[in-house]
């Protein structure tokens, strides 16, 4: 399930960062100061293949113009299918009985979309009400509470509790969604720093290998590792749910 979240997620990043920096723009009045902050996530998140990344969503951003209205609805159904691929998988960690048609699927994969590039935007939006602020005479540090590591481990636990609450078509309780999502934000912080480490040591082995493919490889293999991280959180959410840890009174069907 993993491998099929890590190639899903490598066909959906650009995509799902176009349609980011879209609606940003859109709130910010601009995409140049959008992608500046999608940029700035991009450096927090990928600890490889960030020039590449920035370089070909700039080359897709150039020629959005030329898009036409099928264009952009191809752009979100490949956005979609990372979010679907995950669906699927929560489906069989919660052992969901029914899966939701097509459509609603993708309904709801638009959803977390938009809820999570909110999530990331917030940095960016912080900026422009500091300056707004302090052309008033009131200084408020909004950008630096937006930034730096605590604000991307929170990012990741109400990112994950969106994807946990939401996306199985299977009742999950907050309370369990909590357990998961610290684990899967302490999960993320360290396998940042052990992947990061292990790259010390493994990247000339991978441009021997792969050349010029190095950062691609490395991508899907980071985007797997995060994927595994995100289902070993929901499969521990699942068994603590299924055992009734804390209590919480099963509704009768």
């Amino acid at each position: 399930m993993a491998e099929n979240i890590a190639f899903c997620g490598l066909l959906a990043i650009i995509p799902v960062a176009m349609i980011t920096v879209s609606i940003a723009g859109y709130f910010l009045g601009g995409s140049e100061t959008a992608l500046a902050g999608i940029i700035e996530i991009a450096t927090d998140v990928l600890p490889v293949g960030r020039q590449q990344f920035v370089a070909n969503l700039q080359s897709v951003l150039d020629q959005r113009s030329s898009l036409s209205i099928f264009g952009v609805l191809f752009l979100i159904f490949i956005a979609t299918l990372l979010v679907a691929s995950i669906e699927k998988s929560l489906d069989v960690i919660f052992k969901t009985q029914k899966s939701r048609n097509f459509f609603h699927s993708r309904f709801i994969g638009i959803g977390v979309i938009i809820w999570i590039t909110l999530l990331f935007t917030l940095p960016t939006v912080s900026q422009v009400l500091e300056g707004l602020l302090h052309k008033v005479g009131f200084y408020f540090p909004l950008a630096w509470l937006m930034t730096g590591k605590t604000y991307f481990m929170l990012v990741s636990f109400l990112a994950y509790m969106m994807l946990i609450v939401v996306i199985p078509n299977q009742k999950v309780y907050v309370r369990y969604a909590v357990v998961g999502g610290v684990i899967f934000s302490i999960g993320i912080g360290f396998a940042r720093f052990a992947f990061k480490w292990y790259m010390v040591f493994a990247i000339q082995r991978y441009n021997v290998i792969y050349g010029s493919l190095t950062a691609v490889v490395l991508l899907i293999v980071w985007i797997y590792y995060l994927s595994l991280v995100l289902l070993i959180s929901a499969e521990i959410v699942a068994a603590i749910q299924s055992s009734n840890l804390f209590g919480v009174k099963k509704l009768k069907a």
